[in-house]
């Protein structure tokens, strides 16, 4: 019984990380709220970092390390394009 509450606890938990990726991919698509997508990314990252502690069936394990590359892609992106912005900024001559 307690390995099923787990199981759901886990579905549920992964669900969750699949939500904010998509959240994050539609701001890095549109290129808005770098900050607040950087944040999320960090955060995804350590839940995803404390699931992989965990023994996992090799199917959960094999989605966690897909969901934990498809954030480090998210995450280098978001860093890529808040480093282009301030550039741009610096060189029209705007307050960074």
């Amino acid at each position: 019984m307690a390995g099923s509450r787990d199981d759901q606890g886990l579905e549920k938990s992964l669900k969750d990380i699949g939500e904010d990726l998509r959240f994050c991919e539609e701001n890095l698509r549109r290129e808005i709220r770098l900050d607040l997508t950087r944040h999320i990314l960090e955060d995804l990252m350590k839940d995803i970092d404390g699931l992989r502690a965990r023994r996992l069936p090799k199917d959960l394990r094999e989605r966690v390390e897909e969901l934990a590359l498809k954030i480090k892609i998210l995450y280098h992106r978001a860093e890529v394009l808040s480093s282009l912005r301030e550039k741009s900024r610096y060189y029209r001559g705007w307050q960074v």
